[in-house]
């Protein structure tokens, strides 16, 4: 898949490999309640069932972001050779998710331009949607919606340069109203054409800024380059105005930047540029003899060094810092954070121990930084943690999740094939209430830990070096997840989950997974413990969210497509028994307005494989325009197409089943335990039920099909 790590080809790659396994926290997932600190308070966070936000789009490196209605979005690219990423919505607090209505059917976001590389998103305080598209290193399109995604305005030329990678984006305010969208990118390959070498600085890996506001206008442009860079971590901005960009880097005794990697291609710091006043140059400045912009102009912005590692006498890193992204955050207070995986490297240049999780503060806007602390000392039997995330909330509390694994990395030599380590890899979340203390950054701050995924989310090894990936190593997770901070202090994640066993050339098959804090404290004191409902056991009512979304429309589904619940039961030692309640089932038929005439409705659940990436099982009734249907099972297939990789449903075996023609009606579907792993007393995890519809039968082959409706996912433990 995409995300082309392309440093590697300029010189400059990131972090090593690493792997994982654990056991899992099972809490549940629905709208929120939340209320001021209760007296029997919570002392780490929980998380309900987790929402698979698309069952068919395999992807990677979601982000997420939340308007002032609660609507969620999520982004993710589709892939490089696809051309495609993706942007889909939640309006039902998170039980459930549709692609944007402004996506093309079946595809997804319309192709005004190519993309498909890194996606990037953000809202502004009126609700507009932000959203960045890596045009596979030729460019960064960009695009703004101010109807919830129904409809787009889009650039294809956001950066005017060749050969960028991983962009960023962030809002101060209103861009319309005095405020601006900023967008820092990796300027990865020399200058040419309009990015010509009279910017200076010409080379491979320079970190750039540029802003716009309107979010397809955008200047300087080309973008400002202002210092090396090993990768560009993320951007935030302050209620002042101001703009602060996180990035890796090379730097030397004395603090200075020389690059942007070793010859090992590993980083020793992670630097903050700062523009305490913002950002508003309508053009580039030319960067002379050498200096940064930091150095040419420090009344517009200052670098400062988070940390430092020490070189070796040859220059070289004795660690290795980012693996990959080293990611920023600011609390409402405007204090800052970053936070990194680190890994000891030997004289080569490989890892020569665990990789662990920092975090370091800064109260006073950047200009210095507290010692770093290791988040991973609260969670010591995990020796391998990568891509770290962070969200802030009110002054001094944060929520840090990355994905872990008590298994040390044993492959010196990088890339590593997904053989070589066997081992799961599970979500986790430390949250820290106390990270600074009297107005500074606390040295020893406490952390509570907990699991978010509720089944290891990976299997084998992880790659964190880009497209080198491509001669071993798993890279199907790609290279980061998220965490967002919601409307009442509640954590908000997001991953890539390859509970499956569909994997191409080495690589898993991904799909991205939502999950929303239920219980705890919340990062905003005054809302105190967040509570929520009873996590979702046996059965789960249907999202009050029921429409088919594509081409700039939503259209209500019909009464047969409408579920208003799904539940499990085991008859016998050898059977599950779903039923699935609907609306209206006198009639069978749907509308080619809903997507096709094709109508299924389908349970899907995982279970997990305690020696490997576990299965995605399914059942369903179908039924091909209205005609008597067919009852099936089976487990997830994959196909790739020249829009992306998709994970489809087959039918392998036929099964017992039947439905009654009524208002409401019920669907029952007796599956054989040997249909579907075979093992009685398995636990089906992220048992969800579903609508959808498709322009073909299954019959014909694999299909992709429109989801419609949705219940919230819930677990069965026989």
């Amino acid at each position: 898949m995409r995300n082309l790590r392309m440093v590697l080809c300029f010189g400059n790659a990131r972090g090593r490999l690493a792997v994982f396994s654990l056991a899992l926290l099972v809490v549940s997932i629905s709208a929120l309640w939340l209320t001021p600190a209760a007296s029997a308070a919570s002392k780490a966070p929980a998380f309900g069932r987790e929402v698979i936000v698309d069952h068919q789009r395999v992807a990677g490196e979601p982000s997420i972001s939340i308007d002032s209605q609660d609507r969620i979005y999520v982004a993710a690219p589709f892939g490089f050779s696809t051309t495609a990423s993706f942007v889909w919505r939640s309006t039902d607090h998170g039980r459930s998710f549709h692609l944007v209505p402004g996506d093309l059917a079946t595809f997804g976001k319309p192709t005004t331009c190519i993309g498909g590389g890194d996606s990037a998103l953000a809202v502004d305080t009126v609700n507009r949607v932000y959203f960045g598209d890596l045009q596979g290193l030729t460019n960064v399109s960009n695009s703004v919606s101010s109807d919830q995604g129904a409809t787009w305005l889009t650039t294809c030329n956001a950066a005017n340069a060749v050969g960028v990678d991983r962009p960023w984006i962030a809002t101060f305010g209103d861009p319309q109203a005095g405020g601006a969208l900023y967008q820092t990118v990796d300027q990865i390959g020399q200058c040419v054409g309009a990015c010509d070498q009279s910017l200076g600085e010409v080379g491979a890996n320079i970190v750039e800024i540029t802003r716009s506001q309107d979010g397809v206008t955008f200047s300087p442009l080309p973008a400002q380059q202002i210092e090396p860079d090993g990768i560009v971590s993320g951007i935030v901005t302050d209620s002042q105005g101001g703009v602060y960009i996180a990035h890796t880097g090379l730097v030397d005794d004395s603090g200075n930047i020389i690059g942007g990697a070793d010859v090992n291609s590993n980083d020793n710091a992670v630097v903050v540029v700062r523009f305490p006043n913002g950002y508003q140059s309508a053009t580039a400045t030319q960067l002379l003899n050498g200096q940064t912009l930091c150095q040419m102009q420090p009344s517009t912005c200052t670098t400062s060094v988070v940390y430092r590692a020490p070189l070796d006498a040859t220059g070289n890193s004795t660690v290795t810092v980012g693996q990959d992204f080293s990611p920023i955050a600011i609390d409402r207070a405007g204090n800052l954070y970053v936070t990194w995986s680190q890994a000891t490297v030997d004289s080569t240049g490989n890892i020569s121990g665990s990789s662990q999780i920092y975090m370091a503060v800064s109260t006073d806007h950047g200009a210095h930084w507290g010692s770093p602390v290791r988040v991973t000392a609260a969670t010591p039997s995990l020796q391998t943690n990568l891509f770290p995330w962070i969200a802030a909330g009110d002054a001094g509390r944060v929520d840090i999740v990355w994905y872990g694994t008590p298994t040390l990395g044993s492959c010196p030599n990088q890339p590593c094939g997904s053989s070589a380590i066997q081992a799961h890899w599970s979500v986790m979340m430390a949250q820290s209430l106390n990270a600074i203390v009297k107005g500074a950054p606390n040295a020893t701050p406490s952390f509570a830990t907990t699991q978010v995924s509720e089944v290891s989310n990976h299997f084998g090894a992880i790659c964190t070096m880009g497209i080198g990936c491509t001669t071993g190593g798993d890279r199907g997770l790609l290279d980061f997840l998220s965490v967002t901070v919601g409307l009442q202090g509640e954590a908000n994640v997001v991953w890539a989950d390859a509970v499956n066993q569909n994997f191409n050339g080495g690589t898993s098959s991904a799909l991205i997974a939502f999950n929303r804090q239920v219980a705890g404290p919340s990062l905003y004191a005054s809302v105190g413990q967040v509570t929520g409902p009873t996590p979702a056991s046996g059965s789960a009512s249907g999202s009050p969210d029921a429409f088919y979304s594509a081409n700039n429309m939503t259209t209500a589904a019909s009464g047969n497509l409408v579920i208003k619940s799904a539940s499990v039961s085991k008859p016998d030692s050898q059977h599950y028994r779903f039923t699935i309640t609907v609306q209206d089932l006198t009639s069978l038929l749907v509308l080619p307005t809903l997507g096709g005439t094709d109508a299924v409705w389908l349970v899907r659940w995982e279970v997990p494989d305690a020696n490997g990436a576990g299965h995605t099982y399914f059942t369903g009734m179908e039924s091909d325009a209205g005609q008597t249907p067919n009852f099936f099972d089976g487990e997830t297939s994959s196909i790739n197409t020249t829009h992306g990789k998709f994970l489809t449903y087959p039918p392998a075996h036929s099964i017992q089943g039947s439905f009654t023609l009524s208002s409401p009606g019920t669907i029952t579907l007796t599956v054989p335990v040997a249909d579907v792993g075979g093992n009685p007393k398995a636990t089906l995890f992220s048992i969800t039920g579903l609508s959808v519809t498709q322009s073909t039968s299954s019959s014909t082959g694999d299909t992709i099909f429109n989801p419609i409706d949705a219940t919230g996912p819930f677990d069965f433990k026989p």
